[in-house]
Parts: structure tokens; sequence; C-alpha cells
């Protein structure tokens, strides 16, 4: 044996001597801390356990507590940096940004109250400036809070700086803006050329004419004299023409009423050029009316080319020169500025965040240093109590071990005298002990058991399916169902692996659903109708069992690739009446030793049933759901837009004709540039003698008046079915026929009755007027013809107005012209339809400038049937005479001064 050893020994030295450096490189490094190790251990020996256990925890302790130091040292000043970056740098870029998006609100809402002259946009700009201001503050507090110096100064606070210098030219700007765009003489040059150089000119040339006409009547009726009457006309209604074209386009900018100026100057001319040639034959007074005419109508002539350039230039209107040329540059300059303090603060955002970034790497390179320490130490510390306690604990557990696999004749070794050693002891009597008592409960535990086990399967399968039936039936989220489905059917048997699939909305692929255990990975996995076991449950609708799997030709190719072994598995097909909608599947591993029998077959179909109930609730209430949302989310929807198109309409009801906004809106009518002939019941009025009334009234009085006039005569047109072509300053032009007519004779009745209620309205206004005040009220006359007359739409595809044109409507409107105060005047055509209804006289006929033979012309006097009425105007016309007595306007002393002067020229008369 002594020899044996020896020659053991040198084989052993041999072997070492094999290893090389490598071995000695270990022993370099295990060698310190084997002795380490057993010099604490020896150490720990003469403690107890209690003692060993306060070692290694202060131990472990103390680590922590290094651990938690260096980790709050180092995040100092990341949360430094990153609270300059919350409470600094986030807001400053915020505030630039919400600055930028007042400032463009404020510049929107200058330009609405520009080009609407809408109060609410001048509120908005108010609130839109406020908020600015705010913002504005706000981002220089956070800029001062940042403590740099003024030497120092950042260029978002140079920018700053500058953008204060600019707010101080914008708000008194802003205001100036507003005051123009209320002033209309001062935002249009071109009316207050009107205004204050033509009107007085213009009242002039008419003051003449009409003296000049009332002297040419009073000579005798001559062929000459009777000429130069027909000129004067002539001249008296071209320049009234001129007049009205001139207003309409200085007002309005449109050509039409340029061209309308241009053709009138051309027929004035020629009539002035006639009068001119009979200025030999003139009397003394006509000579001084000619030359004053001569003069004011010169004067006048040279104010029309300033009041064009002044329409079509830059300074058409000086609210929008203004804010075009200075308003825009300096908020434009201030969203630059804005947008680089923006900037620049997004960028010292990103520095503070790179900063704290860094710093919090540092602490965790730092903690991950301490950490790894404190790693080692604790092996260290494991070490030693597995070879102190962990040792004599494992060694006492496997003898326990020995004794549970019935090995009762193990014992224990007392290492040393602590807790362990004496619950050695302990365990060895205890062996003792029960080696005598283990023969009997053998044998009564074998007879139990299996009663208990029977017992026990029962009682989960009853609690499993009551559960399912409660549980899972009241389940509607078909994922929440599906996983439980699985889970419970797989705990129901036994095992951890099952799944679900489910038939696709197409009916031709199954699709994995939920899967557990190996099945878990590979969601959405198809499978087609008899691949594998759902596939094949699929196609036949009944149970499948395979009890050796791995051997199973229907074996599906993806199972090869699962990291478990399946050794049986079975489906069970989940319905919807006779239709297979999906598959359940459990399967027990090689490690299982459990089978599938008759009872557990049973009862999963059972459990299938269930499921296929739930799982066929969840998908109604889905779809229930679904639809209910797509309904809800329709009509919101349709909700919404109607509300939008209803307020849409209503605004631009103000800017049609009734008529013509319920043809576009209805559908009967085409948004598109068209026209068509038929015949119409023109109507044209105007005011008498605008342009001398409106002089001595101030700018506020005639809008007032004007308003109101037109607003009476609009109520007046729509009860009596008109559609309203369009205001020309105090002149309304309106048709009827088109969209909407009652046929040819009732259109012109209506008309002639509309005209006749406007006159009635319009001697109710001036006693109105009077009542407050007014001493100058106006006067209206009516003109009305029928005829056929072109009408549609007129302009450009972007632009177009709906409109009438045609010889018939310039003929309404000289009928006007030639019609007496608070008179109304029929051309033969209309006459002609309405005179069964209408009572009127026949005038002489008339020669109007355009019309090559003398126009038939009638005065209405009243619809047949209704009762006379006092005329309030008294008024008698012939040779060498002309009275007018307006009665309403007469009262107490001015009626008494009237009948004196009355008798007085009476009293001339006789004698």
């Amino acid at each position: 044996m002594a020899s044996q050893e020896v020659i053991g020994g040198g084989r052993d030295a041999e072997g070492i001597r094999a290893d090389g450096k490598s071995g000695q490189i270990r022993q370099l490094y295990t060698a310190p801390l084997g002795k380490l190790t057993a010099w604490v251990a020896a150490a720990l020996r003469k403690l107890n356990i209690g003692g060993k256990l306060t070692v290694g925890f202060g131990i472990l302790v103390a680590l922590m507590l290094l651990v938690v130091a260096l980790n709050y040292l180092g995040s100092i000043a990341a949360v430094r940096n990153i609270n300059r970056t919350t409470d600094l740098s986030a807001p400053s870029a915020v505030a630039s940004a919400r600055a930028q998006a007042n400032l463009l609100r404020m510049l929107g809402e200058v330009r609405g109250y520009l080009a609407l002259g809408d109060e609410s946009y001048r509120d908005g700009y108010r609130l839109a400036n406020e908020a600015f201001l705010a913002d504005m503050r706000e981002l220089e507090g956070l800029l001062r809070a940042k403590g740099e110096s003024p030497a120092g100064r950042s260029n978002a606070e140079l920018g700053m700086q500058e953008i204060g210098q600019l707010l101080a030219e914008w708000q008194p700007l802003s205001e100036q803006l507003f005051e123009l765009r209320n002033d209309q003489l001062r935002r249009e040059p071109a009316l207050k050329i009107l205004v204050s150089d033509a009107n007085p000119l213009i009242a002039t040339v008419v003051a003449s004419a009409k003296a000049m006409m009332l002297a040419q009547r009073n000579r005798d009726p001559t062929a000459a004299n009777t000429a130069l009457l027909a000129d004067l006309a002539s001249f008296q209604s071209s320049f009234y023409a001129m007049v009205a074209g001139l207003r309409g386009y200085v007002t309005t900018g449109r050509e039409s009423f340029k061209y309308e100026y241009q053709a009138n100057l051309n027929i004035n001319e020629g009539a002035w050029s006639n009068i001119a040639k009979e200025g030999t034959t003139l009397a003394a007074n006509q000579t001084a009316l000619i030359d004053r005419m001569a003069k004011s109508r010169t004067a006048f002539l040279e104010l029309p080319a300033r009041m064009f350039e002044a329409v079509e230039g830059e300074h058409a209107r000086e609210d929008l020169y203004l804010f075009r040329t200075k308003a825009v540059p300096i908020a434009e300059r201030m969203l630059a500025l804005l947008d680089a303090v923006a900037t620049q603060e997004q960028r010292r955002l990103q520095v503070d965040l790179a900063g704290g970034r860094d710093q919090l790497e540092r602490a965790q390179q730092i903690i991950l240093t301490v950490g790894a320490a404190a790693v080692l130490s604790g092996l260290l510390l494991g070490l030693i109590f597995r070879d102190s306690i962990a040792g004599p604990i494992q060694r006492l557990t496997g003898v326990a071990d020995r004794v549970r696999r019935g090995d009762l004749a193990a014992r224990a070794k007392v290492e040393s005298g602590d807790e362990i050693g004496k619950l050695a002891a302990s365990f060895n009597s205890m062996t003792v002990q029960l080696a005598s008592n283990i023969g009997d409960l053998e044998n009564r535990r074998r007879e139990q058991e299996n009663l208990a086990r029977r017992f026990r399967r029962q009682s989960e399968y009853l609690g499993a399916l009551h559960d399912t039936s409660l549980g899972l039936i009241a389940r509607l989220d078909l994922a929440e169902l599906l996983s439980d489905l699985t889970s419970r059917a797989a705990q129901l048997l036994g095992t951890e692996h099952g799944y679900v699939y489910l038939v696709d909305e197409a009916g031709e692929s199954l699709e994995r659903k939920v899967g557990v255990g190996v099945y878990a990975t590979h969601i959405g996995q198809r499978l087609a109708i008899n691949e594998g076991v759902a596939g094949t449950v699929w196609n036949t609708g009944e149970p499948l069992v395979i009890t050796d799997y791995q051997n199973w030709p229907g074996r599906a190719a993806a199972a090869a690739q699962m990291d478990i072994t399946i050794r049986a598995i079975m489906g069970v097909p989940l319905k919807s009446g006779d239709t297979v909608v999906g598959v359940l599947g459990i399967a027990y591993d090689d490690a299982s030793a459990l089978d599938f029998g008759e009872e557990e077959v049973e009862l999963l179909k059972r459990f299938g049933q269930l499921a296929s109930i739930a799982l066929e609730n969840a998908q109604l209430h889905t779809a229930t759901a679904a639809a209910r949302r797509e309904a809800e989310e329709a009509s919101n929807r349709v909700g919404e837009q109607n509300r939008m198109l209803e307020s849409l309409s209503s605004k631009l009801s103000k800017y049609l004709s009734p008529q013509v906004y319920s043809s576009i809106f209805s559908g009967k009518r085409n948004v598109e540039i068209s026209s068509s002939r038929k015949k119409l019941t023109v109507f044209f009025s105007d005011i008498a003698d605008f342009t001398a009334t409106t002089d001595k009234l101030e700018s506020e009085e005639l809008t007032e008046l004007l308003n109101q006039y037109l607003t009476e005569m609009a109520k007046i047109a729509l009860e009596h079915g008109a559609t309203i072509d369009k205001y020309v300053g105090d002149a309304i032009l309106a048709f009827f026929g088109d969209p909407e007519t009652k046929g040819t004779r009732e259109d012109a009745l209506a008309c002639v009755r509309m005209a006749i209620a406007m006159q009635r309205r319009m001697k109710e206004l001036q006693r109105e007027w009077v009542d407050a005040g007014y001493k100058l009220p106006f006067h209206l006359r009516i003109g009305i013809n029928t005829g056929y007359c072109t009408v549609g739409n007129f302009g450009s595809e972007d632009r177009m107005d709906y409109t009438i044109i045609g010889g018939e409507v310039n003929l309404a409107s000289r009928l006007q012209a030639h019609a007496d105060l608070g008179g109304v005047l029929l051309a033969h055509e209309t006459w002609a339809l309405v005179k069964d209804d209408i009572e009127s006289e026949e005038l002489t006929p008339l020669t109007i400038k355009g019309f090559s033979e003398p126009v038939r012309s009638y005065r209405v006097l009243r619809i047949r049937g209704d009762q006379p009425t006092p005329v309030p105007v008294l008024r008698h016309i012939q040779e060498g005479l002309r009275v007018e007595i307006d009665v309403p306007f007469l009262k107490d002393a001015g009626r008494a001064e009237a009948i004196k002067v009355l008798e007085e020229f009476i009293a001339q008369l006789r004698t």
C-alpha cells in the first residue's frame, strides 16, 4: 500500500508540472482569496449563527449606504441642470413661441378689421395684444432670471430690446389704422375729392341747368327754343348719368361705372356743344347762367382724372397702404426676432439637457464601480457563510433528503456546537423515532392517497366548469377572453401548454390568437385546413386526441421548431351554431406523465362548448360596439357640417337677393357664368336732388337717413317678390320675372303695386324725418318698364354678379328721371299689362336720348278700387306756370306764411 501511494503521488506531481504556467497563474489569484476565506471562517466559527449574520448584514448595509451616498453626490449637479431646464430654458422657448402666435393673431385681427370693419376683429386685436404683452413680460422675466450681466447680454436679450423698440412703433400705428378705417374720407382720397371738391360744382351745374330750363320754358315755343330746351334736357340727364357713374366708380371701383361715366360724358359734350352754339340767341339772364355752368362744368371735368388716379393708384385705401408698407414690415421683423429668441432658447435647452445627461452618466459610472466592489464583497461573504453556515446546513439537508427517500439508517454529523450542531443531534433522535412509526403510516397513506386523488380530480373538474360558466361567458373583451380561456383550460388539465386558433374573416385559414407555454411564441401563425391538429379539427368539426404526437403523420411543419417536445395533444372545436369558428388545443410535453383519457376528452368538450358561447357573445358585443361608435361618429360629423353650412348660408344670404340665394342653395341654379333672355319688369328708383339735400347734412345724418330709406324700401320689395339687383348710391334697381316668375302680367302688376307701396311709405318717412328735425327730406321718383332683358351671372370665374342688362333697363332709368316728385312713371308695355288694375293718365310722349322714337309714358294715379286719398303734394304745371305745395311740411306759422305769399301772387296776376 505504501508503495502504491508513492507511485500515485509521483503521477500527481507529473500532472502538475504538465499544466505549465497556466496553473501557476491560477494559483496566483486563488491562493490569497483562499487564505483570506480560511482566516475569516476560523474567526466566525467562534460565533453563533446570530453573530455571524449580524457581521455579514452589517457589512452589506455599510456597502449599500456607500452606494446611496455616491449616487446622491453624483446626481446633485445633474438635478441642478435639469431644474434650470425646467424652470427657465423650456418656459422661455414656450413663451417665445406663444408670443409669435399672438403676434400673428394681432396681425390677422388688424387685417380683418381693415377688410370688413367688424368690431369683433378690433376686440380680438385687443385680446391678442394683451396676451402678447403678457408673453413678452414673461419672456423678459425668464431671461433676467438667468442672471446674465449687462456686459455679457445674450443675443436673445438684445433681440428682446429691439422687439421693445418695434413694439413702441407698432402700438400707435395700430390705433392709427383703426382711425383711418373708421374715417371714410381720410382713407379714400377719391371719395374726398368727390365730396369736398366735386359736389359743390355738381350742385352749381345742376341748379344752373334747372334755372336755364325754367327760363327757356318761359320763352316763345319756336323751333329753335324747343330744340334748345331738348338740348338742355339731354345735357341735364347725361350730366346726372355722368355723376351717377362717377359716384359708382369712386365707391366701388367697378369698371362698368367708369364706362358709364365716359359714355355719358360724350353725350353731355354733344349737348353742351349744341347749347354753346345757341349762345347768341339767349337772354341776358340765360347768358349769365350759361357762363356759370361753363365755369363750374370746366372745373368739374378736371376732377374725374384725379379721382380715377386715386382709385387706381396704390393710395386708393390709405389704411391698407399704411398697413402694407409700415405695419407688416414691423410685424415681420418682430416675428423674426422672436423666432431667433426661440431658436437660441432651444439651443440652451439642448445644452442644459446634454450637461445633465453627462453628469448622470458620470454618476452612473461611479455607482457601477462601487457596486462592483459591493458585489465582490458580497461574493466573498457568500463563500465564507457557505463554509460556516450553508455547508453544514446543506449536509444536514442531504441527510434529511436521504431520510425522506426512506433511508432511515442515515445520520447527521455534529460538526460544531452552534445551533446547527444541536439541530443535527435532534434530527438524529427524531430519525430513530420516525423509523418506528413509519411502517404503520405507510400502509394507511397508500389507501387514503388513492381516495384523495380521485376526489381531488372530480372537485377540480367541477370547480373549473363552474368558474368557466360564470366567468368566461360574462367576458366581452375578445383578447382578454381568449387569454383567460386558454389559461383556464391548461390549468384544468394539469399542463401549461395550450393555444386558441380562430378562423380568419375570409374563412381561408386559422390564425393563432393566444398561446401559453411553448405556444406563447409565434402568435399570429396561420394553418391551412387539415394542417396539424387544429386544421384537422377545423375540417372535421370533431375532437381529436393524438397520444404520440412526434410520430403522427399529420403534424404541422412548424412543430419541429419548438423548444419543448410535445408528447400528446388534444383539440376541440369552438363553434358558432354548426360552423367551426376556432380550435382550442391542450398539450402534454414529454416531462408530463398525464394522458388524455375519456374523462379529460369529455370535460374539454364541455369546456369548449362554454367557451364557444362566450366567444360568440364577445364577438357580437365587439361588432355592436363598433357599429354604435361608427354611427355616433357619423352623426356627429353630419351635425357639425350642417351647423357650419347653416352659419355660412346665413352670412351669404345678406349679400344675395332671397330668390337668388334660394335658387343657389336649393340646387336649381348653378354658380357659373351664364345668361338668358327673359321678359322682365324692370324697376328703377332714385331720390330727387339727392346731392343738394345731402350737402346740407352731416355724414352721420346722411348715413342714418340713407340706411333707413334703403331698409324700408328693401322690406317692401321683398314682400312683393322683387329681385333686388343692386343699390347704386341712393338709387335702387330691381326686377320681376327671374329667378321666379308668376307670369308676365302678374310680375308687372306686383312691380307697380310695390312702387305705390314705396311712395306711400316714403311719405310716412318724410313726416317722421320732419318731426326729427330734418328740413330737406328725400323725394322719390320711380320708373317702370317691361321688356326682354339679358339676365344671369356676369363677371369672371372668381367673381361674378347676378344682374340684368339691355335697352329696357336703360329705359326704366330714363323714365325715372322724367317722373314727378313722389310719382311713378310707366312705359307703354307695362301700362298695357296693368291697365285693368291700375288707374293712370297718359302723358305727352317723351324724347329720350338713345331712343329713336318718342316714348309713350303713363303717370300712376292709384290702384283701381282704392279710395282716393288727399294728395299730400299739390301740383299744377302749365305753360309759364309751375306750382308745387308739399302740404305735410306746412304746419302752423309756415302754413299761414304760404297762404299769405300765394295771395300776394294772385293779386299781382290780377293786376
